[in-house]
């Protein structure tokens, strides 16, 4: 009875590791793609900063004084340009992103950088700009102080010009004096609608397009709420048929199949990053049977190359010499995982330059069955 209570226990021990290898990688559905329809929407709108402290565009540039000119005539002041002087306005560019379900009266930060040649916008204020979409269609109106550039980023020279001290960019701080923000500057005027409560079909965008990854959303869509309610459309989408049940209630049915899990399947990847020596691998990633002579060391991948167990850690292979330790010829076994490779060349104190030179031979040979991306 003792021997069946713990072969019962064992095989549950069994299913609950395997279930738990399954689900190590699952990630939320929401993290891994979208509704279609539900994306931001980029505005734009071109204004003037104000009260900036010898800092604005020179007298040279038009761009901020004809607009304030014309501003100005439309709350009935008469004003010639040559009666504008100083540097204390810049014409600027004025950005943001409307997102989706954005309702009026609520506030977006904007991003605000100099059109002319303005040394700095720090201290400024940006005054009331409508931000447009693509079709022209006025969805924000922006008004503020710019933030976001410290005191110090201008550093004055020893040259003069046109009475005012010239500035330069500080790269040591690494900021742009004539690129600030708005925090909650612009208020959002008109709503972008979508209506979800009235549609029998949804389409989850894969922000990865990926046909395996697909196909696994379907799957566990069917699995939640029936068969045939979802299929996956291509590789980059999957159409999901809304149930009965949740006709006019769009908001629940997308609130539960968001927060289903699947494992994603992704391209095997390899990046080298040449400057940091940095290599970062992804799954799946392997060799085909190669030799590879590099200065004075051989590297042999094989289908029959002999394989050492690390004694601290039997299940890591080290590699092996294959006619003696000091002749240079590092052997392993065909079809390897480049992780394996990379720390075996690790143990024997191969450099970063040159194992990035061997992974990109490797690929150049057509052995490594990845995706290189070198930076």
């Amino acid at each position: 009875m003792k021997k069946k209570q713990l072969l019962q226990l064992l095989l549950l021990g069994l299913v609950a590791l395997s279930l738990i290898e399954q689900t190590a990688f699952a990630v939320r559905v929401k993290d891994l793609a979208a509704i279609r329809g539900m994306r931001d929407n980029q505005l734009i709108g071109f204004s003037i900063v104000i009260g900036l402290n010898g800092t604005g565009d020179s007298s040279d540039s038009l761009m901020a004084r004809k607009p304030l000119q014309n501003a100005l005539e439309r709350m009935g002041v008469s004003i010639n340009l040559n009666e504008i002087r100083g540097r204390s306005l810049a014409a600027v560019m004025v950005t943001a992103t409307l997102p989706p379900f954005a309702k009026q009266g609520q506030k977006l930060d904007v991003s605000v950088s100099a059109l002319g040649d303005a040394a700095s916008l720090r201290g400024g204020t940006l005054i009331m700009t409508p931000l447009r979409a693509s079709n022209r269609t006025v969805f924000a109106v922006a008004q503020g102080p710019i933030v976001d550039i410290p005191m110090g980023v201008e550093l004055p020279s020893v040259r003069e010009r046109i009475g005012a001290a010239e500035y330069k960019f500080d790269a040591r701080r690494n900021i742009v004096p004539t690129v600030g923000r708005v925090v909650g500057g612009a208020l959002v005027e008109r709503e972008i609608q979508i209506d979800l409560n009235t549609r029998t079909r949804l389409f989850l965008n894969l922000k990865a397009p990926d046909f395996t990854t697909a196909f696994r959303l379907s799957k566990v869509i069917n699995r939640q709420f029936g068969s045939g309610s979802a299929r996956a459309v291509d590789a980059g989408s999957v159409e999901v048929s809304v149930p009965a049940s949740y006709l006019g209630q769009a908001v629940e049915l997308i609130s539960r199949i968001e927060n289903l899990e699947i494992e994603p399947d992704a391209v095997a990847k390899v990046v080298l990053d040449e400057r940091t020596g940095t290599i970062v691998m992804g799954t799946n990633v392997r060799i085909l049977p190669i030799a590879i002579s590099y200065g004075n060391l051989s590297i042999k991948i094989g289908a029959v190359a002999p394989v050492v167990k690390d004694p601290k850690d039997p299940n890591q292979l080290l590699p092996t010499s294959e006619t003696g330790e000091n002749n240079g010829v590092i052997l392993f076994k065909g079809g390897v995982d480049i992780k394996e490779v990379v720390d075996g060349l690790n143990k024997i104190g191969i450099s970063n330059n040159d194992l990035l030179e061997v992974l990109k031979t490797i690929k150049s040979a057509g052995a490594l069955q990845a995706e290189l991306v070198i930076k």
